[in-house]
């Protein structure tokens, strides 16, 4: 459908999907060397917890939320997942784009995946049907090409050009906003992108009034 996507992405192990899952996280395309090579959202085929899933546990946790399955994954390499901890839920995570777009010109990064690619899979109903499948009570939109993808293609509204802003006016606010997708209301919030890298997103560690309002939405 998308020529220039990679044709590579392993089967999810649907044992470590938690289709009860109240939290939906949605980046905008898929990762080289996490879901795509081990069926396992945000963990590598050695059973590793990438980067990204470092940083974001950190942020998930502080809500009762967690990357780790529900239970131990016995990995196709022979490797291992832990189950995740008493007390906390595993969330589940999805991308706008379904595939990996592989590497940018220069070969130091990976490509953004163009226009058409991300309203050839939002048109094609992929997301939407996850979200409808799984049920969640709240979308986390994480990093802006996440959010701008999402508010542009998904549900064709205007955003705030920052980010940082659009969080910033949400916890002012002092609520989540709600939108309707398919047959779901549901909560929809932006967050910086999880990773080491990102000053933004280690400042939302601290933002105690933000990690309030989802705690509002999720214990309600």
């Amino acid at each position: 459908v998308c020529p220039l996507m990679d044709r590579e992405k392993a089967l999810r192990l649907v044992g470590a999907v938690n289709v009860n899952s109240d939290v939906f996280i949605i980046s905008q395309a898929l990762a080289a060397n996490q879901l795509r090579k081990s069926g396992v959202n945000f963990f590598r085929a050695d059973g590793r917890l990438g980067n990204t899933g470092v940083a974001l546990e950190r942020f998930l946790n502080k809500v009762g939320r967690t990357v780790y399955p529900k239970r131990t994954i016995l990995m196709p390499s022979g490797a291992m997942i832990d189950a995740c901890g008493a007390g906390y839920v595993t969330v589940y995570n999805t991308e706008v784009a379904q595939c990996y777009p592989g590497k940018n010109a220069l070969g130091n990064g990976d490509r953004e995946p163009s226009r058409r690619e991300l309203e050839t899979c939002v048109g094609k109903g992929f997301l939407v049907r996850e979200i409808d499948h799984i049920g969640p009570r709240l979308l986390l939109l994480m990093g802006k090409a996440s959010r701008d993808a999402f508010f542009r293609y998904v549900v064709k509204a205007e955003y705030p050009q920052s980010l940082t802003e659009h969080i910033s006016r949400i916890v002012n606010n002092g609520r989540i906003p709600r939108l309707t997708l398919g047959s779901i209301s549901l909560y929809v919030l932006p967050i910086q992108h999880a990773s080491g890298a990102n000053p933004r997103f280690h400042s939302m560690l601290q933002d105690h009034g933000l990690i309030e309002l989802i705690r509002e939405v999720l214990d309600d």
